[in-house]
């Protein structure tokens, strides 16, 4: 009988020792359409690259009152680097918080500054938060870090590949109208891509 023992636990040692490790993923390699690629207005999957430039989403941005106006060009960058379509990504900034201009946002700190936090994205971990939030010195570090979340955790961990996949996750039932937020985002991003 300690013989069977022994030889079940050098098994499993055994098992242990030649099982490889997972692979960790530091950054999500972009999923990106072929440049030039036409996304129709209701296409709410995240690879669809811009089909608005950035003036336009800061045309967005000022008709919202944002204090992110001029962030324009870094939700391109950011959509463009981390393969997410920065139509569908400005639309989680207006369902979240009215763009920044939210009167009950969670990102307004008693001294009138923000937590530039463009997607309510929760602290877990992060190294400077408000509350229960992430915290981010500028509107750009935090349309970066928003693309960093939904690339590396939601497309390359979960292996999201449209606004429906990632919602229910993001912002689970329990807190949120899930059906409610993709309708809200996919309202937006067909409002904005069919306007001239």
């Amino acid at each position: 009988m300690a013989r069977v023992a022994a030889v079940l636990v050098a098994l499993a040692f055994g098992t242990l020792w030649f099982r490889p490790a997972p692979a960790l993923v530091a950054d999500a390699a972009p999923l990106v359409q072929p440049a030039g690629a036409f996304c129709a207005a209701d296409d709410l999957t995240l690879a669809c690259p811009a089909q608005l430039t950035a003036a336009q989403l800061d045309s967005i941005l000022a008709d919202y009152g944002s204090p992110a106006v001029g962030t324009g060009a870094a939700w391109i960058a950011g959509g463009a680097q981390a393969g997410i379509n920065p139509e569908i990504a400005l639309a989680f900034f207006v369902h979240e918080s009215t763009a920044g201009t939210a009167p009950g946002w969670a990102g307004w700190k008693p001294d009138g500054s923000s937590t530039h936090n463009v997607g309510n994205v929760t602290c877990a971990g992060y190294a400077t938060c408000y509350g229960r939030f992430r915290d981010y010195a500028s509107w750009d570090a935090g349309i970066a870090d928003w693309y960093r979340l939904i690339a590396v955790e939601y497309i390359a961990g979960r292996g999201h590949r449209t606004v429906a996949d990632v919602v229910p996750v993001y912002a689970p039932s329990f807190e949120n109208d899930v059906s409610g937020y993709i309708g809200a985002v996919a309202a937006l991003v067909q409002q904005w891509r069919s306007t001239p």
